[in-house]
């Protein structure tokens, strides 16, 4: 009875080998092709896509859909990203320096050695945010910075009741 299992496993694997794999990814290629070509692409579905060190200054994706996509080296001065979901993005040694990121969702994002100065982050969400790197010159008003984690130990919790940033060192 074990022998006949076995084998009747072996045969459903040897079909499953068979089959033709799949290239699915997330991201739509014609938004890709459009982001490439024009520089512009408004509200486009870039899930997980790969754009390792790509030349994107002055791109428009206002609303664009980044979940995890890997813009790690990325140029993005003065990018308009304005609404975009960068959720889980790797933006590690990017430069999004003058860019705009009000009322972007950078909860998860890898910021390591990225350089935002000039950026503005008003209204964007970096919630759970593992960065570092000095905001030197970089808009934080009205920006979620909960569970965030800084270099030198500086981690974020909610905002004091008094108001003002809810970040300190922690020992």
């Amino acid at each position: 009875m074990f022998i006949r299992e076995i084998a009747r496993c072996g045969l459903w694997l040897g079909l499953l080998l068979n089959l033709p794999i799949s290239t699915a990814h997330a991201w739509d290629p014609g938004d890709l092709k459009q982001l490439l070509e024009s520089g512009q692409c408004n509200g486009c579905d870039l899930r997980g896509v790969g754009l390792r060190d790509a030349k994107l200054a002055r791109a428009q994706l206002r609303g664009a859909r980044l979940q995890g996509a890997d813009l790690r080296g990325a140029h993005m001065t003065s990018a308009d990203l304005t609404g975009a979901n960068l959720r889980g993005a790797r933006l590690g040694d990017a430069d999004l320096s003058g860019a705009l990121l009000q009322a972007a969702d950078l909860r998860g994002v890898e910021l390591f050695e990225a350089h935002l100065a000039g950026a503005d982050l008003r209204w964007a969400n970096l919630t759970d945010l593992d960065v570092d790197l000095a905001f030197e010159s970089v808009e934080l008003i009205g920006v979620l910075l909960e569970g965030a984690r800084f270099k030198d130990g500086v981690r974020c919790g909610p905002l004091p009741r008094k108001g003002g940033f809810g970040c300190a060192a922690v020992p």
